[in-house]
């Protein structure tokens, strides 16, 4: 799973403080005001005028480059923001806020490899603490997006001890462990920040999914329980608080992945109100339902995936599997032979002609032992008219034949 990234906006705080004492003008006031009101088009072109009247002030290049970023007018913004930076390395102390908004800027652009140059050349440890979790989300979207989620993880895990509370960080530290493959530690983080922020959904359906590849790679099965049935709470949260399609569906795999079919069921049934014609809801439910041993059910409803999901080739290979397995498990060898061979599967579509030739031999067989069952009961049957007529030594000669012949049948057909 390869998790994007939400876009983190720097703090209005931290946007609008200028270091520097502002020019007084009606122009930079207008354009304070109008930039606090939204209107961008308006403080762009007063802090315009502020740059015209003052060449040499960041200040006015930076909220212009802001204003312009907000119009997503994005090379004018990278422009202004860069010379408000040029202007402000000439001082003894330059003020990072400048270089992170020149990389949220980038970001914004794509331009990641310029963004994260931009903010590794800061100091992390040296920001003053009121810029370092907008750093560090902006840095982890640099990094993660130029191949350095190791650089991400580690900024975030620094982050994190100080601002404890911050959903926003945990999600970024989740979707950078993702990126390194560490699926256990992606889940941490995810539900983490999903704790933090409940009504952050797409923090929950990280961690649920992050919990599913955990769980299909653990080792132990005690392991694969223990994050399907995680992944499944968090669904269920999901489900209740918003109960779309997607997240009664989630609920469903999630609760299919623990082996609980019945709950798994009961939220695939949830969801297909919702969503009809959803093939792969019906083939999810014809799962539940070959696991609880219900095969007409099962069957009934691959099905109907099948019919749903006719333009789904790979889909279709899945049903056509499972529909191999359910007529196999109804030893109806010839159609789990037609459904494996459907599916591509030739493997098991091979050991199905053995199972039709088994068969073949044990109804033979089976047939034999019926006729020979029905000769024992006729001499048994003689042998009691014998001794009804009197004739005792004819019926003990067929007593005698009897006892060989059904120690002959219980060696042979039981």
């Amino acid at each position: 799973m390869k998790s994007p990234i939400s876009r983190w906006t720097i703090g209005v705080a931290l946007i609008i403080a200028i270091g520097t004492v502002a020019p007084v003008s009606a122009d930079w006031e207008k354009g304070l005001a109008a930039y606090n009101a939204k209107d961008f088009a308006t403080a762009a072109k007063e802090f315009e005028d502020v740059t015209k009247t003052n060449p040499d002030y960041v200040g006015g290049y930076y909220m212009l480059g802001l204003c312009q970023r907000s119009q997503n007018n994005l090379s004018a913004a990278l422009g202004n923001l860069r010379k408000a930076v040029d202007l402000d390395a000439a001082n003894e102390a330059p003020d990072p806020r400048y270089s992170i908004a020149l990389a949220q800027a980038l970001i914004q652009a794509k331009q990641y490899n310029d963004a994260y140059a931009t903010l590794k050349a800061l100091n992390f440890s040296n920001l003053p603490a009121s810029y370092r979790s907008s750093y560090a989300l902006l840095f982890a979207q640099a990094a993660n997006k130029t191949n350095r989620a190791g650089e991400a993880v580690n900024i975030l895990n620094a982050q994190v001890r100080s601002d404890s509370s911050n959903a926003g960080l945990y999600q970024a530290l989740g979707a950078a462990q993702d990126n390194l493959g560490d699926d256990k530690a992606a889940y941490a983080a995810f539900k983490r920040a999903y704790e933090l922020n409940p009504n952050d959904e797409t923090s929950g359906r990280y961690a649920i999914r992050a919990a599913t590849t955990a769980a299909r790679r653990s080792g132990s099965s005690a392991e694969k329980s223990k994050y399907y049935t995680e992944a499944s709470t968090i669904a269920e949260k999901l489900a209740k608080a918003k109960p779309n399609f997607e997240h009664n569906l989630l609920a469903g795999e999630s609760w299919l992945g623990a082996q609980q079919y019945s709950k798994a069921l009961t939220w695939f049934e949830k969801a297909k109100a919702q969503a009809s014609s959803n093939a792969l809801v019906y083939y999810y439910i014809g799962q539940c339902y070959t696991s609880l041993g219900q095969y007409g059910n099962a069957q009934s409803s691959l099905q109907q995936a099948l019919t749903q999901a006719s333009g789904n080739a790979d889909l279709r290979k899945k049903i056509y599997n499972q529909m191999g397995y359910v007529h196999e498990k109804n030893r109806d060898f010839a159609k789990a032979k037609q459904a494996y061979s459907e599916a591509g599967n030739s493997r098991q579509a091979s050991a199905m002609d053995d199972k039709i030739a088994a068969q073949g031999e044990n109804e033979k067989f089976a047939a034999e032992c019926r006729e020979f069952k029905t000769k024992i009961d006729a001499l048994a049957m003689q042998a009691e008219e014998f001794e009804k007529l009197g004739d005792m030594e004819s019926a003990r000669q067929m007593r005698e034949q009897l006892t060989v012949l059904q120690r002959q049948y219980a060696e042979t057909c039981r």
